[in-house]
C-alpha cells in the first residue's frame, strides 16, 4: 500500500505562493506541494509590465522566463522545482475544520484535502465608486491589461490618456504613454501632490515639477468623481470640470483579497488583511498566509499594517517554506522601503512621512539636503534631494525619501537597514560606505543628512522647503554675488553678503533676520551658527534654493 504524502496546498501562483513552493520542495522533497491557480498565466513579474509598455522591455514574455530563458510555465514548475501547478483552478471555498477545499477547474468541481494551507491570494485593483464596467475604462495590474493597450496604442486609436492615481503605477505609466507612444497623459490625483502616503508634499513636489516638465498635465486634488463613456471617448468628472481621453486607466492602488480567508471565518487586521503571527500563521490552525494578502509588522508604527509590495511578498514566501519545513525562522518587522521611476528622477522611500509619523502621535522632525550621489567634481554626479524624517527625544529614525537623478534607490536600501533595526540619527551618522568617487562622495549623503538632523537637535534649525514665508521675514542670501545676480531669490528683500564675509560683517546684519539662503543649504547652515554669536535666532532654507525652486515651479506655494 502506497504510504500518503504529507500535503501542502497553496492558493495563489504569484510571488509568495510560488516562491513558498519551489523553496519548500527543496526542503521537503518527499512532501507533495500543489498550486492552485485561478488564471491560465501565471509567475510572471507584474512590477514590470509597465516597462513592457513603455518599450523598455520589448518582449512580453521576458516577464515570464527565467534568467536562462526557460518560460515558468506548468511543465517548468512540475519537471525543474518539483510542484505542481494547478492552472485554470478557482478555489470556491476552504474548509478548515475538515482540512478541504473546494475548488473549480476545467474538468468542473473537486475537493482537495491538505495537512497545511497556505493563503497566497494577493490583492486586486481598487475601483472608484462609479467606475463602469467597459473595455475604455481599465485597470493595469494584471498580464491581461497589457496587449489591450499596447494594441490601442500601435493602430492610433489611443491618442490622449486619462490616468486617475499619481501612485507608482500611475506615475510609470504616465512615462509609458508619454515616452514611447506620444500619447497626451492627464494625470488626476486626489491629494495635493503625487505619489501621497510614499513622499511629503515637500518632497512630491519634486515629482511634480518633472512630471510637467515632461509633458504630463497633472491635475492634483482632482479626484475623479464620475466616469462616463460616450461613444469612443471617456469623461471624467472632476472638481473644476470634465477631462475627456480615448481611455481611463484607474491606478488607485490595491486591497488585499481576502474573501476566500473571510468567509472560512479567518482573522483579518484593521488594514483588511490576513492577521498573521511573525510566522505567518494565521487565526486558523495549519493555515497559512503571505505575499499582499497578508500583513506585515511595521518598524517604525509598531503595528500591523498591510503593504503589498513583491520584495516583501517574496521574502515572505521563502520564510514560509523554511518554517512549514521546520526551520527556526520568522518574518522580521519591515520599513516599507519602495522606489519607483519617473522618467529620469529616481525616487525612493522608506518608513514613515512627517505627515503620518506625526498623525501617529509620533513627535516627528525632519532635515533636508540637496546633494551630490557622487564626488561632485566626477563629470556624471547627480543632484538628489533627500529629506530625514526623525523622532525628537529618542533620535530614532522614522523615514527616509530621495529624489532626483542621482542613486537615491542606494540611500534608501541602506536607511532601512537602520530603521528596521530600530536606528537612531548617532548611528547613521556613522554609516560606512564604499567610497571612491565615480561611486560617492566622501562622506555619504545618508550620514550627512543625519549631520543635519544632529545640528538641527543642536539648535541650527531649518526651514522646510516648502514653507510659506511672510512677506514681512528679512531673509539673509550668503551665496556668492556672482550667483545671487545669475539666480535672484527674494530680490526685494534679501540682503547679500557671502558666507566667506560673514564672520567680520556681523554687526552689518539686521537683528530681525528669519532666514538664511543658499543653493543646497551647507553654507546657510554654517551662516546660522555664527548669527547665534550675536543673538540673531535665524533659521535656514532646508535643502536651499534648488529645492525651493522645485516647489516653486511646481506651484505647491
Amino acid at each position: 500500500m502506497t504510504e500518503r504524502r504529507h500535503t501542502v496546498l497553496i492558493v495563489g501562483a504569484s510571488a509568495a505562493g510560488l516562491r513558498c513552493a519551489c523553496r519548500l520542495a527543496r526542503l521537503r522533497p518527499d512532501w507533495r506541494i500543489r498550486v492552485l491557480e485561478a488564471r491560465a498565466t501565471f509567475s510572471y513579474a507584474a512590477c514590470g509590465l509597465p516597462y513592457v509598455l513603455s518599450g523598455d522591455i520589448a518582449d512580453p514574455q521576458a516577464l515570464r522566463r527565467t534568467v536562462y530563458g526557460v518560460i515558468r510555465d506548468t511543465a517548468y514548475f512540475a519537471g525543474h522545482k518539483g510542484v505542481e501547478v494547478l492552472a485554470g483552478h478557482r478555489v470556491l471555498a476552504i474548509d478548515t475544520q475538515r482540512r478541504a477545499l473546494r475548488a473549480e477547474g476545467p474538468d468542473g468541481e473537486c475537493e482537495l484535502g491538505w495537512d497545511e494551507l497556505v493563503l497566497a491570494t494577493g490583492a486586486r485593483p481598487r475601483r472608484l465608486q462609479e467606475q463602469p464596467d467597459h473595455p475604455r475604462v481599465v485597470s493595469f495590474h494584471r498580464w491581461d491589461d497589457l496587449e489591450p493597450l499596447r494594441r490601442g496604442l500601435a493602430e492610433g486609436r489611443i491618442d490622449r490618456v486619462a490616468i486617475v492615481g499619481a501612485g507608482p503605477v500611475g506615475c510609470e505609466l504616465a512615462e509609458a504613454f508619454h515616452s514611447l507612444w506620444g500619447a497626451e497623459v492627464v494625470l488626476l490625483e486626489e491629494a495635493s501632490a503625487p505619489l501621497p502616503g510614499i513622499l511629503d508634499p515637500d518632497v512630491a513636489t519634486c515629482v511634480a515639477g518633472h512630471l510637467r516638465a515632461n509633458g504630463v498635465e497633472l491635475g492634483l486634488e482632482s479626484p475623479a468623481r464620475r466616469i462616463e463613456v460616450v461613444g469612443e471617448r471617456v469623461a471624467l468628472t472632476v472638481a473644476d470640470g470634465t477631462v475627456e481621453a480615448d481611455v481611463a486607466v484607474v491606478a488607485v492602488g490595491v486591497q488585499p483579497a481576502v474573501e476566500l480567508a473571510r468567509e472560512a471565518g479567518i482573522k483579518l487586521g484593521t488594514g483588511g488583511a490576513i492577521a498573521v503571527d511573525e510566522r505567518l500563521a494565521t487565526s486558523a490552525p495549519h493555515v497559512w498566509a503571505a505575499g499582499d494578502c497578508a500583513e506585515v509588522h511595521h518598524a517604525v508604527l509598531g503595528e500591523p499594517v498591510s503593504l503589498p509590495l513583491g520584495s516583501l511578498a517574496n521574502r515572505q514566501g521563502r520564510t514560509l517554506a523554511e518554517i512549514l519545513a521546520g526551520r527556526p525562522d520568522r518574518f522580521p518587522p519591515v520599513a516599507g522601503a519602495v522606489a519607483v521611476k519617473v522618467f529620469d528622477c529616481n525616487v525612493a522611500a522608506t518608513g514613515c512621512t512627517l505627515s503620518r509619523a506625526r498623525e501617529r502621535g509620533l513627535q516627528g522632525r525632519a532635515a533636508w539636503i540637496t546633494v551630490e550621489d557622487r564626488a561632485h567634481y566626477w563629470p556624471e554626479a547627480e543632484l538628489m534631494h533627500l529629506k530625514l524624517v526623525y523622532e525628537t527625544g529618542s533620535r530614532r529614525v522614522l523615514g527616509v525619501q530621495a529624489v532626483g537623478k542621482g542613486d537615491a534607490v542606494k540611500r534608501v536600501d541602506v536607511a532601512t537597514q537602520h530603521i528596521a533595526a530600530g536606528g537612531t540619527l548617532d548611528d547613521l551618522a556613522h554609516v560606512e560606505h564604499s567610497y571612491a568617487p565615480p561611486y560617492a562622495p566622501a562622506m555619504d549623503p545618508l550620514a550627512v543628512a543625519a549631520q543635519v538632523a544632529q545640528n538641527q537637535e543642536d539648535g541650527i534649525e531649518a526651514a522646510a522647503p516648502d514653507e510659506a514665508l511672510d512677506d514681512g521675514t528679512r531673509i539673509l542670501d550668503v551665496r556668492l554675488a556672482e550667483e545671487s545676480a545669475a539666480r535672484p531669490a527674494f530680490p526685494d528683500r534679501a540682503m547679500h553678503v557671502a558666507l566667506g564675509e560673514l564672520s567680520s560683517r556681523l554687526d552689518e546684519i539686521d537683528p530681525a533676520t528669519g532666514l538664511v539662503v543658499c543653493e543646497r543649504g551647507t553654507r546657510s547652515a554654517e551662516a546660522v551658527r555664527l548669527l547665534r554669536r550675536q543673538g540673531i535666532r535665524a533659521r535656514y532654507l532646508g535643502g536651499g534654493l534648488r529645492w525651493r525652486a522645485l516647489v516653486e515651479e511646481s506651484g505647491a506655494s
